[in-house]
C-alpha cells in the first residue's frame, strides 16, 4: 500500500511543489486549497505523471472546514493520512507599527490557530495508529524576527513552539512533528503580503539566487523519508547568500 498525505495550501508555491514532490516518489496524495482551478489542474498533472491525487476545497482558516478536510481525506485513503503537511499560511510586510492592523487577525488565525487545530487533530489519529509525520510550514523569520515582517515573525514562532510542544506530546507513539523554516522563497507569498516589488527585490539581490518552492519541497520529501527511528524535528533552508535572517 502506497503511503498517503495531505497537503493544504496547495494551489500554489511550496504546498504544489510539496505535492508534485511526493506524489513523484510514490505518495498517494490529497491535495486542499481555497481555490478549485489551480487544485484540479494539480490533480490532473499528477495523475498525468502516473501518480494518484484527489483535490478538496477547503479554507484552512476555518477549524470546522479543516475537520471536514481530514474526514475527507481519511475516506480518500482507507486511514489518516500517513504525511500531514501544515502549509497553507500567508504573511503580512511591515512591523508592529507599520504593518496593517485590520490583517493581523486573520493572519494569526489562520498561521497559528487553525494550524495547531489542523496539526492537533491530524496528530490524534496518528497516534491512535502509532506512526506519522505532521510537518509545519514555519519560516527563518520565526526565529530571527525580522522588523520588517515582525506580526507575521510572531505567528511563525508561535507555531514552532507548538509544534516542538505537539512533538515532545507524541513522539513516544511514534509521531514525528517537524517545523520546516525557508528562508526567501519566490513564489506568489511576496504579492499576497504585500512588498513592493522595487524593495523586495533590492532586499534580496544580495543574497545571490533565492529559493524556489521546489527546493523546500525535496527538503519535506527528505524529512518525511528517514526511517522511523529518525527524527529531523527542525529545519532551516536558506539561500547561500541570506546571511539573515
Amino acid at each position: 500500500m502506497k503511503p498517503t498525505a495531505l497537503i493544504t495550501g496547495a494551489s500554489a508555491g511550496i504546498g504544489r511543489a510539496t505535492a508534485l514532490e511526493l506524489a513523484r516518489v510514490g505518495h498517494r496524495v490529497v491535495v486542499s486549497a481555497r481555490r478549485a482551478g489551480p487544485l484540479d489542474d494539480l490533480v490532473a498533472e499528477i495523475k498525468a505523471a502516473g501518480g494518484e491525487a484527489v483535490a478538496f476545497t477547503a479554507d484552512a482558516s476555518d477549524t470546522a472546514a479543516l475537520d471536514g478536510l481530514l474526514a475527507d481525506a481519511t475516506g480518500w485513503c482507507g486511514a489518516a493520512p500517513d504525511v500531514v503537511v501544515a502549509n497553507a499560511g500567508h504573511g503580512l510586510a511591515g512591523g508592529v507599527l507599520s504593518s496593517d492592523r485590520a490583517r493581523w487577525e486573520h493572519m494569526v488565525q489562520l498561521n497559528f490557530l487553525a494550524t495547531t487545530h489542523l496539526m492537533r487533530a491530524a496528530a490524534e489519529a496518528m497516534a491512535q495508529r502509532g506512526s506519522g509525520d505532521v510537518v509545519v510550514l514555519g519560516s527563518c523569520v520565526g526565529v530571527n524576527i525580522s522588523p520588517f515582517s515582525g506580526m507575521y515573525g510572531a505567528t511563525k514562532f508561535a507555531v514552532g513552539a507548538a509544534a516542538e510542544a505537539l512533538r515532545r506530546e507524541v513522539g513516544g507513539r511514534g509521531v514525528r512533528v517537524t517545523t520546516i523554516r525557508p528562508g526567501i522563497v519566490i513564489s506568489e507569498f511576496q504579492e499576497v503580503a504585500g512588498y513592493d516589488p522595487d524593495a523586495f527585490g533590492q532586499t534580496i539581490a544580495k543574497f545571490g539566487a533565492p529559493l524556489g518552492p521546489d527546493d523546500v519541497a525535496r527538503t519535506i520529501g527528505f524529512v518525511i523519508s528517514q526511517p522511523p527511528h529518525v527524527h529531523v524535528n527542525e529545519l532551516t533552508i536558506r539561500p547561500v547568500g541570506q546571511d539573515y535572517p
